[in-house]
């Protein structure tokens, strides 16, 4: 991790939060890493939890290239991507990609990704990538209120793992995924990955409206080709995956 950076803190309230707070200090790239977090968030302010030897929780403070502004959405992907290289090459798993920010094992959520820009002014100063990663399964003591199952690498197999090893493995990724934001490959990838094609699931997008849905592949924006029970296609722009036709219904943690 000698390329990187790292504040490490014992406790905090958001680790996103800390790197924005940071990011008018400090010029460059970092990572901000705590072991317990006790106001995380996930999409649409969910309140995300973190103990300490439970998760894995941090930020990575990108300062995007001018190329690579024209790839922000990209970014969550970049997290997710690099995830699942991790947990596929290093640890022999099979994950996939739930769009838009979650990684799953075994169709159970496993990770949570949240993207955030840093603004100076008009100006965009940096985005903040906060990962959590279940490693045990007290990471979701609280799974009755989520909405989609969870995991833990534990529960998948993976013991005695370090969490630094992990941050630095993630690191590494991160990097090397980074050198094809923006490219077709980038996109193949994440597409090979995606979770649930050919099932219908349940959408829940803007002003509340929900309709059975199948992902299809996604596009460079982020947004999700879909087709529903007619055979339409359609592009979802935001949307929240509740459960899928094929199983019982399943409940999301946070990210």
């Amino acid at each position: 991790m000698s390329d990187w950076r790292i504040f490490f803190l014992a406790e905090t309230g958001s680790t996103n939060d800390d790197a924005q707070l940071l990011a008018d200090q400090y010029g460059g790239e970092f990572v901000v890493w705590a072991h317990k977090q006790t106001a995380g968030r996930g999409r649409d302010n969910r309140v995300w939890h973190s103990t300490e030897c439970d998760s894995l929780t941090f930020t990575v403070l990108f300062r995007p290239t001018t190329k690579e502004g024209q790839f922000l959405t990209q970014f969550t992907a970049l997290g997710a991507l690099a995830i699942t290289d991790v947990l596929i090459n290093q640890y022999g798993l099979t994950a996939e990609i739930k769009w838009p920010n979650d990684v799953l094992i075994g169709k159970k959520k496993v990770s949570g990704i949240l993207a955030e820009s840093v603004w100076n002014g008009s100006q965009l100063d940096g985005l903040a990538l906060g990962i959590g990663i279940n490693l045990n399964d007290k990471a979701f003591a609280d799974a009755e209120k989520f909405r989609f199952p969870a995991t833990s690498l534990k529960s998948e197999g993976v013991n005695s793992l370090s969490r630094q090893d992990l941050l630095k493995k993630i690191l590494l990724a991160l990097q090397e995924r980074r050198r094809q934001i923006g490219s077709d490959l980038f996109m193949n990838e994440w597409n090979q990955r995606l979770a649930f094609k050919g099932e219908y699931l349940s959408f829940k997008q803007y002003l509340g409206k929900t309709e059975l849905l199948c992902p299809v592949s996604i596009n460079p924006d982020g947004s999700l080709n879909v087709r529903d029970r007619a055979g339409n296609r359609m592009t979802v722009q935001s949307a929240e995956i509740t459960s899928s036709s094929a199983s019982s219904p399943s409940f999301p943690a946070s990210g």
